[in-house]
């Protein structure tokens, strides 16, 4: 049933007054590593970026502390939702968690259902989904159709989505990293901004974004 002539007529005014204006294909987040910027320019905006942190000790605290550092910096407020309350705030620079909202939860469903809520705040422009400790069988069991809801939630939005896993797990990813090498017990030693600066994310998976959404 087309709708009442009014509002049909309404939403043409609007429309004329207030055009959207499109979305420009390529947005990204620059993450201020040389070896993924170079090859990416950042993470992608509008889309769910997956981080196989597949080996311990291999740089996934460091990869979020590097992004809290340029989120800080460009002032964009920024969502953990850490699916086993694993996070340490005490290790990370106060400076760096002032815009920091923290979702502590008690586990995978939990976590997920918190992204479900989060991936539409418009206030957020970032959002990182700690699955690294997530069970292979919950992985398994969540549903493909979750994972591209989550796509069409941030596609219209200036929000980057990172979802970290213990394995490759997430179809609807637009960008895929690994970071599989752990560190020794010696680089544990070095500054953590210099070892971050040395983090080096395999781009497994870079699809092209679609056209722009309006």
């Amino acid at each position: 049933m087309p709708p009442p002539a009014p509002l049909a007529a309404l939403r043409h005014l609007l429309a004329e007054r207030f055009p959207s204006v499109p979305r420009a294909d390529g947005r990204v987040l620059p993450t201020g590593l040389p070896a993924l910027d170079e090859v990416t320019g950042g993470l992608p905006l509008g889309a769910v970026t997956e981080l196989v942190c597949s080996a311990p000790s291999c740089g996934g605290h460091l990869f979020l502390e590097q992004l809290l550092t340029v989120t800080r910096t460009a002032r964009r407020r920024t969502a953990l939702i850490d699916s086993t309350d694993s996070f340490d705030p005490a290790s990370y620079p106060v400076d760096l968690l002032v815009h920091l909202v923290w979702v502590r939860c008690a586990g995978t469903a939990a976590a997920l259902q918190a992204a479900d809520l989060l991936t539409r705040d418009a206030n957020l422009g970032l959002v990182v989904l700690d699955l690294r400790r997530a069970a292979h069988a919950e992985l398994r069991r969540t549903p493909a159709s979750f994972w591209y809801r989550l796509q069409r939630a941030v596609e219209p939005t200036d929000l980057a989505l990172v979802v970290e896993t213990p394995r490759a797990s997430i179809p609807s990813a637009r960008l895929r990293l690994a970071l599989s090498a752990a560190h020794s017990a010696a680089a544990l030693t070095d500054a953590r901004p210099a070892l971050a600066a040395r983090l080096v994310p395999i781009v497994q998976r870079q699809r092209v974004a679609h056209s722009a959404v309006a």
